[in-house]
């Protein structure tokens, strides 16, 4: 061949490391390993913006780790499993990511249930090891991808709230559920106007109790007490008479029974899913634009410590545990 092979001598590759056999902890094992080179390979993968490639790293790495299941010889202990779990896990968050910026919707909600809760269905309880920090930044990121792929507002608020439950200092989530809640209610104050017609031949319309009936109206705060028009005595001599300079109370924020929307919604689905496709990319649309007008609000304002700009909130960070 024109070559030779030659052993390497004092100085050369340390093979100390390398796997020869036998029993030995699953973190030992030539597969955990290459794993770990394919997270570490993604991450650098995703920084470069090359999330396709970034895909298929992490999706080899998950494979990985599977495979470490059926190995033979692996001396499995309680660290060992969560260590390998724990892997598989970041890897799913960091594919949700991915999934994100190449605006593959049900892919990134899918990894992001699944760096939650694992593989199996129904959800093994072992599998359950992100902290904290991780599962609100799993549920961010499902959230996300229901607000901007399918228009499920509802879950998106769900999984929002319980995001800012695991990390209620976090202000990325903290300010896309308050604009996600505001906007939200103002398309529902406006739809009541604008959309209405989309409703009548629902179930719940036609008995009367529609979406968009006077009790699912966004609340106008407590209603005033009628106001007495007769003249009143505050002490001898001093009389008020009433109404002349008085102001009606200011309402209060809108509200809107999000669980009813839904309920209502899911009918319309299901009775006729045409009228509702035209409704979502209504609404959809909608939402976006009360979006965009509040995140130019809030960047006309002078930035408080702590709270990050529009752009930073959209930065993600990638795990390497």
């Amino acid at each position: 061949m024109g070559f030779q092979l030659t052993p390497l001598v004092d100085g050369g590759l340390d093979t100390s490391g390398d796997f020869r056999g036998g029993p030995h902890p699953a973190e030992d094992d030539t597969l955990y390993k290459m794993a770990c080179e394919n997270r570490d390979g993604g991450n650098k993968l995703v920084q470069a913006a090359r999330y396709e490639e970034a895909i298929g790293r992490y999706s080899e790495a998950i494979m990985q780790t599977r495979a470490l299941d059926n190995e033979v010889d692996i001396e499995w202990t309680d660290d060992g499993r969560k260590t390998v779990t724990m892997l598989r896990a970041t890897a799913y968050l960091n594919l949700s990511l991915c999934f994100l910026k190449t605006e593959q919707w049900t892919h990134a909600s899918n990894t992001a249930t699944r760096a939650l809760q694992g593989d199996k269905d129904p959800a093994d309880p072992k599998d359950d090891v992100l902290p904290a920090e991780k599962k609100a930044k799993a549920l961010f990121r499902r959230a996300q991808a229901q607000t901007e792929g399918f228009g499920n507002f509802s879950k998106s608020l769900e999984d929002l709230r319980k995001a800012l439950e695991y990390a209620p200092d976090d202000k990325a989530i903290q300010q896309t559920l308050l604009k996600t809640e505001r906007a939200v209610a103002k398309v529902a104050k406006e739809a009541d106007k604008k959309m209405a017609g989309f409703f009548t031949k629902s179930k719940a319309a036609k008995e009367g109790d529609g979406l968009f009936d006077d009790s699912l109206r966004p609340e106008e705060g407590p209603k005033a007490k009628p106001v007495s028009k007769e003249p009143m005595k505050l002490s001898d001599g001093l009389w008020v008479m009433p109404g002349a300079d008085e102001k009606p109370p200011e309402p209060a924020e809108d509200k809107v029974d999000f669980e009813e929307l839904s309920r209502e919604l899911n009918e319309l689905k299901e009775d006729n899913p045409e009228e509702y496709a035209v409704l979502r990319d209504k609404v959809q649309e909608k939402l976006k634009e009360e979006i965009a007008q509040m995140d130019q609000a809030d960047a006309e304002q002078p930035e408080e410590q702590g709270v990050p700009t529009a752009e930073q909130a959209k930065t993600e960070s990638l795990e390497h545990s």
